[in-house]
């Protein structure tokens, strides 16, 4: 009787358990979809008159297509040149090189590449008058990348999600065969390139959909760089949707209903255009193969073989160039010419520090949380034998942040809830989960369950044997994972800002801020900082994981 009583009980505790884990990640996960739903609940009675004046707002349809634009263009343009990149250094010697430095590449945030690309290549940036400045002239106002334009957001975004999709064809080029795809190829008469772009390009492409959709959502409503480097004549949708979710009035809170229903639907327009453009892609690629047409796109692969030296190059420049300009560089002055001093860290340092701490803690408690969470999810789908579709898990990166983050607003005010530090670690928690969930997915499979078997042959009970082998083996990505999560939360700006409603300043909130005025060098001092956080989260985890490995090594000989 007290040995069934026991068992009833432990059955008992278990379900509990398992009941209190999955209501843990479902309210995580679920957070995204929870916001969208209930931005899309009228806060006003809406009337015909009022969808009458929102789509008859000044500028609002050209608004719309340059968003749609860029949203397509950008993220599109990034998977080709890194489908071209993988193909050049899957088999190169330089292969291994380009991974490990994939991690703290994707760390840069996105604003400080579109910055530091303005700040380097723009009429005043650095390059044209250091170009100009060896014969006495002033570079031409016509001349170099605008300051503000559709052009610069493409090149910005494009260039900043290359890596991005780089680490998404990694993981997918690990469970293909490549090499056997490739030597069909030759042996039907096909050259290497070809064959990259004819057998191998239609599979990832199709496998890729995901990270296009993420990336395209986050173009669609990304607010900091639509602000900074996007058009003003008409602003982004994403600039006009901010300014009427913020409003007061009854028409603004009219249009900002109406305006995150035009959302979901550019959303939706962006989904099918995925669908349409692997149909079209791989029509073409048949068509050529058919017509023995030669492949123009497989040559300039060709170029690519240089991108790992170029973006590292960038980055150095991007980095060097602000720290210039922080120290007394500015467009009117020469390096020679330069007042060189210290003086602009020392005076900010008073106004940086609580922006600094707020983004320590905000990213080190978000993080923690969004990798605990992510280990309970993928831990609860092995016991239960249920494995849930990745978008389930994802929606935080594949809807668009200003409907989902507008939602938890109003639930927020709702709640009468405070403008703390807490809050905008529950902001963040979504995001710095999914990315989790996107690093320790793979290796969190790919374990090898034979020296839990041994354990367990040995008297280790679950408890014993998960800390003692599976997080010991799981450590080096939890590292990693932890990593990204930490710049994720540190390159957060709607959450931050709308959630905190600028009363909780970080280091991003304050240079868009800055950057959003005339002052570039205080605007260099916080992006340093801001870039700068994310690569010390990647070097201590590197030097840690160095470490475990060794002294795993030295134990298990």
């Amino acid at each position: 009787m007290a040995t069934s009583y026991r068992r009833q009980m432990a059955t008992k505790i278990r379900r509990l358990t398992l009941s209190t884990g999955w209501l843990i990640v479902a309210l995580v996960a679920g957070m995204p979809l929870f916001g969208v739903i209930v931005g899309l609940w009228p806060s006003v009675p809406i009337s015909g008159a009022d969808v009458i004046r929102f789509f008859a707002y000044n500028g609002l349809t050209l608004s719309i297509t340059n968003t749609l634009f860029i949203s397509l263009a950008a993220p599109l343009l990034a998977l080709y040149v890194a489908f071209m990149v993988y193909s050049q250094y899957r088999f190169n010697p330089r292969w291994q090189t380009l991974e490990k430095r994939l991690a703290p590449l994707l760390s840069l945030p996105h604003l400080a590449v579109a910055l530091g690309l303005v700040y380097l290549f723009s009429s005043g940036g650095m390059v044209f008058n250091a170009l100009w400045g060896l014969f006495d002239q002033a570079a031409p106002d016509w001349l170099g990348l605008p300051r503000k334009s559709l052009f610069t957001m493409v090149l910005a975004i494009s260039i900043k999600e290359v890596p991005f999709f780089l680490l998404i064809l990694s993981a997918l080029g690990r469970q293909l065969a490549i090499k056997d795809w490739l030597l069909q190829g030759k042996a039907l008469g096909y050259t290497e390139r070809a064959s990259w772009w004819l057998l191998i390009f239609p599979i990832m492409l199709k496998q890729s959909r995901l990270a296009l959709l993420a990336a395209m959502a986050y173009t669609l409503s990304v607010l900091d760089l639509s602000l900074l480097i996007g058009p003003n004549i008409p602003q982004l949708y994403a600039v006009v949707l901010y300014n009427w979710q913020t409003g007061f009035t009854t028409y603004e809170q009219a249009n900002a209903f109406l305006g995150n229903l035009v959302l979901l639907v550019m959303l939706g327009l962006l989904i099918f255009s995925i669908y349409v453009h692997e149909w079209f892609a791989v029509k073409r690629l048949r068509t050529n193969a058919i017509m023995a047409n030669p492949f123009k796109i497989a040559r300039i692969s060709q170029i690519f073989t240089a991108w790992l030296g170029f973006f590292s190059l960038l980055t150095v420049a991007i980095l060097a160039t602000f720290l210039l300009w922080s120290m007394g560089w500015n467009s009117q002055s020469t390096l020679s010419t330069a007042n060189w001093s210290f003086a602009l860290w020392q005076d900010e340092w008073f106004f940086m520090q609580r922006p600094l701490l707020n983004s320590l803690n905000i990213a080190f408690f978000s993080s923690i949380l969004g990798v605990a969470v992510t280990l309970l999810a993928l831990e609860l789908q092995q016991q239960t034998k249920r494995k849930l579709p990745d978008y389930i898990w994802l929606m935080a990166i594949l809807l668009p942040q200003l409907s989902m983050v507008y939602g938890w607003q109003v639930a927020h005010t709702g709640l009468s809830g405070s403008y703390s530090t807490g809050w905008i670690i529950l902001s963040h928690l979504p995001f710095t989960f999914a990315y989790s969930y996107l690093v320790l997915r793979g290796p969190f499979q790919s374990l090898n369950r034979h020296y839990e078997l041994v354990a367990a042959s040995f008297g280790y009970t679950y408890w014993q044997r998960w800390w003692r082998i599976r997080f010991m083996l799981l450590r080096p990505a939890l590292l990693s994972a932890l990593a990204i999560a930490f710049s994720v939360s540190v390159a957060q700006y709607i959450p931050t800002l709308m959630i905190g409603a600028g009363r909780v300043t970080t280091i991003t909130t304050e240079a868009v801020a800055i950057a959003s005025g005339n002052e570039q060098s205080i605007t260099a001092v916080y992006i340093i900082v801001q870039a700068a956080l994310p690569f010390i989260a990647f070097l201590i985890a590197s030097i840690l994981a160095q470490r475990i490995r060794g002294s795993f090594d030295a134990e298990h000989p």
